[in-house]
């Protein structure tokens, strides 16, 4: 179904994606040392991770070489390189921790390890020569870095890029304090801080701060990453607050705060008012311009801001579609000065056209009746792996598409319209070659996912928001298997996808219920995960089952129930009935063992036959088993023991423990070594004849302490506390 929309639609360009968010920093005016800190800190934690694999990905926005957009500048020596050749030695790259991963130990340790505000292209030789050592000035030239000299301690980068180290090191003291399980690191005044949660040298970094500001690769780098991760380093949009946080310099007294933009989504020739809080401590007038233009480095149009007690705004004419406009106030009061850092915003286009809705595209067939048409469309988005995202036009089969598009990075809620090629890609149906982006909304409901059983996965759930319930993991190896692991819920196998964005550790035998995208590739069905919320250990819809009834002594009857039972339904004494006038006494659930329950009971006579009968017992989240029957007949081990000779001794022992018996007739017993919570220690199988019988249990290499030794048949069993000494 074709339906044709004249509706604003906010076109989402290079311009608006790589741009600053209009208040990202409001909160932080006026302050300075810790309380500036903090602040920053909770602004930019809580970002959206990526796994460290995706990082070479993102290196092709952040770090890309500006005059060739297949190669990445290396940190170090400054070559552009090709962005694809990644390797351990010689000139491939390797991805640089500039924290050292080692200061800390981190490794392998999210988000720290993968956070790409951390990371840059450098060459690997190079790269093993700086190491994890701290950053100063002074020592020998490298030979392949020109610029850069090291000591056995320290590294100094090239002078270019100074700053930019400087910037990383402040960003990863400010973003990571410690909380959530994550690392506290902290820059420090000294060098040699190797294997501590420290890098330095703070003075020097402060130094290299100041003589080398943020250049455009540097807000670029920031952009890009921030369109991945949704979190910027502060010190690249402000450096001035490296100083303020660890050179003693106090806040301006003179702040500008609470910046807004009116409206949020701007009209094209509309005008656009912003607003800012601005307040002095000097108690002088205050006179605050609004500079804007067309690019980042030329704000060339200047507009007096009004005031309305603290509050001051400024108008910025109506602007043509499609136009990025930049903009930052400055104020003063004739003592002090202040600027505020550059926000943007964008100018949408007016998206006037076709829309063919997600359902007809899919055509509910393997193959897409519109494969090789450029078309419109449009839908929510349910999930964004940074190379990849999936979209959604409402809940039900066929309603989902997969989009191929690097670097755009929409977010899970976001309502657009997108123009592109549709293709079958090895069977799945998927839009790439984006020419046009439309955002209409944010934050919006995702559709509900649809319910599947794991081995019913057919075209219809491809690229829709499935969930499969009461799944159990039957290969939890996903290391060996391209990070998929396989569940099954009884219908056969599915695969669960552990992504880029979020990695899950199942456990074999445990059931999950788990959420996410259905995806299709490698002629295989896959559920691709995106948040810790996609899997949850599964719920439990089986009523517990009885899986043994065993006669221990001729008073005492061992039942084990398939799955821990609640104590109120396995104590109650009604639940349970045997026949040949047995009572039963008490019920009493094991202490450890909640899927044990032994019943005390009326004296049983050996050899005869019993049925018991058991009902309403409850699993611990309320499921109530079916009514229960079986027979069983009891001979006790008493009445295989010559006049019930049994003699264990030495009790307490070191070594070894001698254990006398005689039989009437042959029979195979178990003697059997638990400690008091029931953990079996020794398990020995022995042939015994009638007669006389003497068996030596070696206990000499068992831990001292309590233990309970089991003599057991078929028939029963007998258990005598022993005491390792």
């Amino acid at each position: 179904m074709k339906k044709l929309i004249t509706l604003l639609f906010v076109l989402v360009s290079t311009g608006l994606l790589f741009s600053q968010q209009t208040g990202y920093y409001n909160g932080t005016s006026g302050k300075s040392g810790e309380e500036l800190k903090t602040t920053l800190h909770d602004i930019i934690k809580g970002h959206t991770p990526y796994s460290y694999y995706i990082s070479k990905e993102i290196f092709r926005q952040s770090d890309v070489d500006p005059d060739n957009p297949d190669n990445l500048i290396l940190v170090y020596t400054g070559r552009s390189h090709d962005a694809s050749d990644f390797g351990t030695g010689g000139d491939h790259i390797n991805r640089e921790h500039v924290w050292a991963k080692s200061h800390g130990d981190f490794a392998d340790w999210m988000p720290m390890y993968s956070d790409v505000h951390n990371l840059k292209p450098a060459d690997a030789s190079v790269n093993v020569d700086k190491s994890n050592k701290d950053f100063d000035n002074g020592g020998i030239q490298h030979s392949e870095a020109t610029e850069c000299y090291y000591t056995d301690s320290t590294w100094e980068p090239r002078d270019a890029v100074k700053g930019d180290i400087a910037r990383i090191i402040f960003y990863m003291a400010t973003r990571y304090e410690g909380g959530n399980g994550e690392i506290d690191l902290e820059v420090v005044d000294w060098v040699n801080t190797y294997p501590n949660a420290q890098h330095g040298k703070l003075s020097t970094l402060l130094q290299w701060n100041l003589l080398d500001p943020p250049d455009d690769f540097e807000r670029n780098r920031n952009n890009a990453i921030y369109s991945f991760q949704h979190n910027r380093n502060p010190f690249i949009d402000y450096p001035e607050w490296a100083q303020m946080i660890w050179d003693n310099q106090n806040a301006n007294p003179l702040s500008i705060d609470n910046i807004e933009i009116s409206p949020a989504i701007v009209v094209a020739q509309e005008p656009i008012q912003i607003s800012a809080t601005i307040q002095t401590l000097s108690k002088l007038a205050i006179n605050a311009t609004l500079n804007w233009g067309t690019s980042y480095d030329n704000l060339e149009y200047e507009v007096e801001m009004i005031a309305d007690g603290d509050v001051f705004t400024g108008i910025i004419s109506g602007q043509a579609e499609d136009a990025t406009i930049y903009y930052n106030i400055h104020a003063n009061d004739g003592t002090n000065e202040n600027s505020s850092v550059v926000y943007s915003f964008y100018v949408p286009k007016v998206f006037t056209g076709d829309i063919v809705s997600i359902y007809d595209i899919q055509g509910q067939q393997d193959d897409s009746p519109y494969d090789g048409q450029t078309i419109s469309t449009s839908g929510v988005v349910t999930a964004n792996f940074g190379t990849s995202y999936f979209i959604q036009d409402g809940s039900g089969l066929w309603n989902g598409l997969f989009i191929y598009e690097s670097g755009r990075n929409p977010a899970v809620g976001d309502s657009i319209v997108i123009t592109g090629k549709i293709s079958e890609y090895f069977g799945k149906t998927e839009m790439s070659d984006i020419t046009d982006y439309y955002f209409i909304s944010s934050n919006n409901n995702l559709p509900e996912p649809v319910d599947a059983e794991t081995g019913g996965i057919t075209e219809g759930y491809e690229s829709v928001l499935t969930r499969v319930y009461n799944a159990t993991c039957t290969d939890a190896n996903y290391q060996g298997d391209y990070y998929m692991w396989k569940v099954n819920d009884g219908s056969g196998m599915l695969k669960i996808h552990n992504t880029s964005i979020f990695e899950y550790d199942p456990t074999e035998g445990v059931a999950y219920d788990i959420t996410g995208p259905m995806n299709y590739d490698f002629d295989e069905w896959k559920i691709e995960l995106r948040f810790e919320t996609d899997v949850t250990e599964g719920g439990d819809f089986s009523a517990p089952t009885v899986a043994s009834v065993e006669p221990v002594l001729n008073t005492n009857i061992k039942i084990l129930f398939d799955e821990d039972v609640e104590t109120s339904t396995a104590e109650n004494t009604t639940n349970y009935v045997i026949d040949n006038g047995i009572t039963v006494e008490s019920a009493t659930q094991h202490a450890f063992n909640k899927a044990q329950v032994n019943l005390t009971i009326s004296s049983l006579v050996s050899g005869e036959n019993y049925n018991i009968t058991i009902n309403n017992v409850a699993d611990l989240v309320g499921n109530v088993m079916d009514e229960y029957s079986t027979s069983f007949s009891y001979v006790g081990l008493e009445e295989l023991l010559d006049n019930s000779t049994l003699n264990i001794y030495p009790n307490p022992t070191r070594n070894k423990l001698n254990i006398d018996f005689k039989l009437l007739k042959d029979a195979e017993i178990s003697i059997i070594m638990t400690d008091i919570s029931g953990k079996q220690i020794q398990n020995k199988n022995i042939s015994a004849q009638a007669g006389s019988n003497k068996y030596i249990l070696d206990v000499s290499d068992v831990s001292k302490g309590f233990y309970v030794l089991r003599l057991k048949t078929n028939f029963g069993e007998i258990n005598h506390k022993l005491i390792v000494e």
